[in-house]
Formats: C-alpha cells, sequence, structure tokens
C-alpha cells in the first residue's frame, strides 16, 4: 500500500500525536508498505512533504499549520501514486486532506487522537466554542470520511454520541518496546546532580493546565514533608512552564525539582528507565502513551485511571491507580511503591511483560493494515467539502495577534511573520 498521513504535528515535534505518526510510519513500512507524511515541518526526507507553518516564539515545540499551496500537494500525493489517506487531525491538515479526497478520489481514514472538548480554553473568548459546536465538528469532519480510529473504547462512544455514522475501529497506539528496553547511554543523577539515596519521581507531558502537574508537585511536597527523600523530574514543556516553576519556589520544594524541558526520545528512554516511579494525575489524556512507556522500561506507574489512562492501565499490573485525583490516597500509593523493594520489583518486572503482550507498535500497526484495506475496497467516500474557508478565517483572525509572538518556519530557515506576509501567504 502507499499511504499519506495527514499530520498538523510530526518530528521533531515532541506529543503524542507526532509520535504516534512516526511510530506507525516505521511499523508499516516494516511491514512493506510505502508511507508518506504531509505536515508543518519533518525532517528532509523523500517521504516527507513539508508545507511550513507559524511557530511560537515562548514554545518552540508549538506550532500552526500553514494551508499551503494546494497544485504541490495534489502533484506530491499523484507523483507517488498514493492509495490511502490518513489525517491526524480535523484541522488545516485535515482541511487539505479532505480537498486531496475530493479532488483526487482517494479512500480516507481519520484519527480522531484527542477529545477537542477538552481543549476550548486555548481559544481566547469570545471566540472559545461551546461544547456541542465542537461535537458537531467533529461530527461533521468524521462523517467525511471512509472509518474513523479512535484510540480507545470511551473515545469511540464519544463519537458516536456526537453522531459520527462512519466506522469507527479502536486501535490504540502502539509502544516502542525496543527503544525503552535498552541500555542506558547516560546517567541522570550525574546531570542534574541528583544524590545517589534520593528516589527519582518523573514525569513526562506537555506543561499545560489539563495535565494537572500541580497535583504532582504537591504529591512531592507531602512526601518532602514526610521525610521521604524524593526528587521530582518534569520532562516537557509548554505555557503553563513558568507558573509550575513559580509554585516550586512557593511551595519551597525546588531544590527538589528539575524541569528539563522537551527532550528527543532517544534522550528520553535513559529517563524513564532511570527513574524509580513515574506518577501522572492527568485527567483528560486520549490515551495516554506515557504510562505505557514508563511501563515498557520497567519503572512502575501510580496514576489517576480517568479518561485514555483508565483505558490503558490495569491496577496491579505495573500500576497503582486512584479513582479520583485525592492526594492522601494518591501519596499513599506512592508510598507503597517507595517503601517496598520487593513490590516494586515485582511491578516492574510485571509491567514489561503487560506492556509487550498487550500494546507492541508492531501488532497494532496490523490493525491499523486492516483498516486502511477496509477502505480502499469501499472506494473514496464522496463529499461536498470544496474550499478552505476554515483556513482562511483562521489567518484572518491571526493577523490581529501581535507579530512579535511568531515565527516563520520555512524549508530554507527561520524569518519573522509581518501582517504583511500573512495576507500574501493567504493569498498564495
Amino acid at each position: 500500500m502507499k499511504i499519506a498521513m495527514f499530520t498538523d504535528t510530526y518530528m521533531p515535534q515532541v506529543n503524542g500525536v507526532a509520535t504516534s505518526v512516526s511510530l506507525y510510519k516505521r511499523a508499516l513500512e516494516k511491514l512493506g508498505h510505502e508511507v508518506y507524511v504531509v505536515a508543518p515541518i519533518g525532517p528532509e526526507d523523500d517521504r516527507v512533504f513539508a508545507i511550513g507553518g507559524i511557530q511560537f516564539k515562548w514554545e518552540k515545540n508549538h506550532v500552526i499549520p500553514n494551508s499551503g499551496r494546494l497544485l504541490p500537494l495534489l502533484n506530491f500525493v499523484k507523483q507517488k501514486k498514493i492509495e490511502v489517506i490518513h489525517s491526524h487531525a480535523p484541522f488545516a491538515l485535515g482541511f487539505r486532506a479532505l480537498t486531496v479526497q475530493r479532488r483526487l478520489q482517494i479512500p480516507h481514514v481519520h484519527t480522531y487522537h484527542t477529545l477537542l472538548v477538552e481543549y476550548r480554553h486555548y481559544i481566547p473568548k469570545p471566540l472559545t466554542p461551546s461544547a456541542k459546536s465542537v461535537e458537531e465538528f467533529s461530527a461533521w469532519f468524521c462523517n467525511m470520511v471512509n472509518r474513523v480510529i479512535a484510540p480507545t473504547e470511551k473515545i469511540r462512544s464519544e463519537l458516536l454520541r456526537y453522531g459520527v455514522i462512519k466506522p469507527v475501529d479502536v486501535i490504540p497506539t502502539g509502544i516502542d518496546v525496543e527503544l525503552f528496553d535498552n541500555v542506558n547511554e547516560f546517567n541522570i543523577r550525574k546531570i542534574h546532580n541528583i544524590d545517589d539515596r534520593s528516589k527519582i519521581l518523573l514525569f513526562v507531558g506537555r506543561l499545560a493546565k489539563e495535565k494537572n502537574v500541580v497535583f504532582v508537585i504537591q504529591t512531592l511536597k507531602e512526601l518532602l514533608r514526610k521525610n521521604y527523600d524524593t526528587h521530582l523530574i518534569i520532562v516537557g514543556d509548554g505555557p503553563e512552564r513558568a507558573s509550575f516553576e513559580r509554585l516550586t519556589v512557593e511551595l519551597n520544594v525546588q531544590s527538589h525539582v528539575t524541569f528539563t524541558g522537551y527532550m528527543p526520545r532517544k534522550a528520553l528512554a535513559n529517563y524513564y528507565r532511570q527513574a524509580d516511579l513515574f506518577i501522572f494525575a492527568s485527567e483528560s489524556e486520549t490515551q495516554g502513551l506515557v504510562v505505557l512507556e514508563s511501563l515498557a522500561a520497567g519503572t512502575p506507574v501510580v496514576a489517576v485511571a480517568k479518561m485514555g489512562v483508565a483505558d490503558v492501565l490495569v491496577d496491579g499490573q505495573g500500576a497503582l491507580l486512584v479513582k479520583e485525583p485525592v492526594l492522601s490516597e494518591f501519596v499513599e500509593k506512592v508510598e507503597q511503591l517507595l517503601c517496598n523493594e520487593n513490590l516494586h520489583e515485582q511491578m516492574s518486572k510485571i509491567g514489561k511483560e503487560y506492556v509487550v503482550k498487550n500494546w507492541s507498535i508492531d501488532a497494532k500497526a496490523l490493525l491499523l493494515e486492516s483498516s486502511y484495506s477496509k477502505a480502499i475496497e469501499e472506494g473514496a467516500c464522496q463529499h461536498d467539502f470544496r474550499d478552505n474557508v476554515w483556513i482562511e478565517i483562521m489567518v484572518e483572525k491571526m493577523k490581529n495577534i501581535p507579530t512579535k509572538i511568531f515565527e516563520t518556519i520555512n524549508s530554507g530557515g527561520v524569518k519573522r511573520v509581518t501582517t504583511k506576509y500573512l495576507t500574501r501567504s493567504r493569498r498564495s
């Protein structure tokens, strides 16, 4: 099969969707398929079509895709003789995928990675959409394609409730088991000057409100109050990093916390392997890949069993779970693993076995392959989406944002964006 993945985020960006696309690309190629990626940015590769994007100055990992010219994209898809499209977001590249679907009559599969209704707060008032409008938009997009992929059964149920009538296949993103079951390349204790006697707690994720990092920091505070020698490493970056750093000062735990910022996945695997415990309290995960990655590295997890996390973790299978983010209950679970070496060792072993058996990326790629085959058998789904009016509206709104906060990413380097440039881009 010749597959084109349309995604608003891709490597070297660090997030769940970029990771999912990268892992599936590699796994599908191992099965003998040709996989191409259409994204705002990406590595220099003849199988990656980078359309460019606008980058936040204070959060370099976050890129808003340009709409891009349609003709070069159509030529790219035709030249590669693409047989099936797989879109990974119902926005800029999702709209482009719909256009290519209609113009070239190519079957289209869409993965609904994120419960968008939980992320409305990122759109400032008075533009913040209602929950109902987000649900209706999600259903509208999903009903334009051949098949929809949901990472969990809960997401599938939500989509059906929204009004999605197209087939919805439940295919969780798998884990690159080999990456996390490897030898360490460096010592994280030496790098961050952490005493050998300290227990390392690890959090990995985007530093945003919905990740509940405040709760993680409060957990550390409570452990220190109980005289546990612990150090918290927070890997990731995001809009709330500065506020989380201030909180560590307010709670007087800053000397026991390390913020690393974003980190390449190969380096990140070393942190998973060398941490004593992974703690996670997010209540809005679509799937929660980071908890599975920790188990794959042999590091037990304590987490809040909500949304996607509840779908992928089983209490006692490498993880201890709490139903609600109640600090005392959460800390008690952490204490059990910090104080009982036999339990910790047992959970480490069981967790690795659980991931290998149930969450290998190679096994999940076979399910994805089946979904593609069904879409190709059905043929291109007909729809009446004919323009990029949603993107036009987005660009018009962005013209009102101070241009100092953006940079444009081009294949030849980085240059500042001006209102004039945005206007010219929109017309091209």
